[in-house]
């Protein structure tokens, strides 16, 4: 009897022992896993370098790097790789302004130009009406003002003074149009109540107390040394280095962090933790936490994701700093971020604890949905979507789906037609109240449009009406120029806005 018992001791402990040791080897199956997926998305979408990592509250389950910094020779990326974090900066700034509001230092419903009296918008009655909140949840009705940065590199008080000459494309609250200066005002109002600028509020505030130690507010801070990604676009079959968006000393509160995914992790971690520091430290109320993802308002299905389509959500909104749908029962919030070359995904859920981070510097890689949907797809084994197959051919049909619209475009336009005056009477400097000025440069017998930070080919269509393009945008616009009865240009009209000359052509 003794010696029985002691023999299914034996094979029980033996049992417990496999156990132990079965975990970390499925742990390792999931991981070699998402790793395949990972780079079988890199491939298929070109990018060089990319950084993902999944998380719970209390662990990190996932985190790897892949690829290299850049195709010219970079460094392999690791988890301490700084990549673009972009819009997901947007939540960090939110949670900013949740910890001054817990200090009575604000509401989210103030006005405000209460506490930026300066500001003034075209439309007196959003001056007085809209809210912190509003700015927050992108609500306020205008258009985007992207350019400013972008094209024209405008200082933020510069940016202030010509709100007032832009039009609302809807009334207030009424709909969703994303709006980077909205969230570059509130970065304005967190230094306006803090006495410091929002990434070193931030920083003292965030990212230090949860050890987020590489992270910095521009890539101008990144430390000597440090490795960092550089940027990249897929263009006519090939991958290559592309130009910065933005300067380098530039600290933009819509999106000009830097982080790694060691560092997003920590965040990540902090948010499924509810608000605490892994010591139980309470960075923000829960009251606090609890409104950042609340759903502020909801979202028509057309200005959401296009991969709702393979999602299929009964509900789309946006809190704080983060979009929002229903997916298997759960509420999932994320965020993309993408400048120019770079982009980023965070996804929450925090139904089931876990998170996903993806860093990568291929400007639009639309894999990082992928990774996201994959991550969160709570589907059996067999009944999982192939989130790479999917999310690429949404993509590509989308992008099909332009150009077919683009062939139509060139079949609509008028043949043999020239315009009424020479090229050469075109060019000049013209201004718009909301744009600021811009300088059409005639040379080598074409035009090109130049902006503070960009030039852009500019040429004739038909009739009165040129084509303007900047291929790292794949942007193309229409600029039309009408001309008075004294044979001079009168204004031309380019990006919905109407600009004058500004001196003698």
């Amino acid at each position: 009897m003794k010696r029985s018992l002691a023999g299914n001791c034996r094979r029980l402990l033996l049992l417990w022992l496999l156990l132990l040791h079965a975990h970390p080897v499925l742990a390792d199956e999931g991981a070699q896993r998402l790793a395949a997926f990972v780079e079988h998305g890199m491939a298929l979408w070109h990018v060089p370098g990319m950084a993902v990592a999944v998380v719970s509250s209390d662990e990190v389950k996932f985190s790897q790097g892949f690829g290299a910094t850049t195709i010219e020779g970079g460094a392999p990326v690791d988890e301490h790789t700084l990549f673009a974090n972009a819009s997901t900066t947007k939540a960090m700034v939110a949670m900013g302004l949740l910890m001054l509001v817990d200090e009575g230092r604000l509401t989210l419903d103030d006005p405000i130009v209460r506490h930026l009296p300066e500001l003034r918008f075209k439309d007196p009655l959003l001056t007085a009406e809209v809210t912190v909140r509003d700015l927050l949840t992108h609500r306020t009705g205008l258009p985007s003002t992207d350019m400013w940065s972008f094209m024209q590199r405008m200082p933020l008080d510069e940016q202030v003074s010509r709100l007032a000459f832009v039009t609302p494309t809807a009334a207030l609250r009424t709909r969703h149009i994303y709006q980077n200066t909205m969230y570059e005002l509130l970065g304005m109002l967190i230094e306006r109540l803090s006495g410091q600028r929002w990434d070193r509020f931030l920083a003292e505030r965030l990212w230090l107390p949860l050890g987020m130690t590489a992270t910095v507010g521009a890539r101008g801070q990144i430390a000597e040394g440090r490795a960092h990604v550089l940027p990249h676009e897929y263009r006519g079959g090939r991958v290559a280095v592309t130009d910065w968006d933005l300067p380098a000393d530039m600290a933009d509160a819509a999106g000009s962090v830097w982080s790694s995914i060691h560092d997003m992790s920590l965040w990540a971690r902090f948010l499924l933790r509810g608000g605490a520091t892994a010591a139980g430290d309470r960075l923000v109320s829960e009251a606090g936490f609890a409104e950042m993802f609340k759903p502020q308002s909801l979202i028509d299905r057309d200005d959401f994701y296009p991969t709702a389509e393979l999602t299929r959500p009964r509900w789309t909104s946006y809190g704080l700093g983060w979009f929002q749908q229903d997916y298997q029962g759960r509420q999932i919030d994320f965020h993309t971020g993408s400048l120019a070359g770079l982009i980023a995904i965070i996804g929450l859920d925090r139904a089931n604890d876990r998170a996903v981070i993806v860093l990568g510097n291929r400007d639009h890689a639309e894999m990082r949905h992928a990774v996201l949907w994959e991550v969160m797809d709570s589907s059996p084994a067999g009944a999982r979507t192939d989130w790479n197959r999917v999310v690429f051919d949404l993509y590509r049909d989308r992008a099909e789906k332009r150009d077919a619209e683009w062939e139509e475009t060139l079949e609509s336009r008028l043949q043999k037609t020239r315009p009424s005056l020479p090229l050469a009477a075109y060019a000049g400097r013209y201004a718009a109240p909301a744009f600021g000025s811009v300088t059409i440069e005639h040379a080598g017998g074409a035009l090109k449009l130049l902006t503070a930070a960009v030039a852009m080919p500019m040429s004739h269509w038909h009739l009165e009406t040129f084509l303007v393009e900047y291929e790292s945008w794949e942007l193309r616009e229409f600029g039309e120029f009408r001309i008075g009865p004294d044979g001079r240009i009168k204004s031309f009209v380019l990006f919905d806005q109407e600009f004058q000359p500004a001196a003698e052509n």
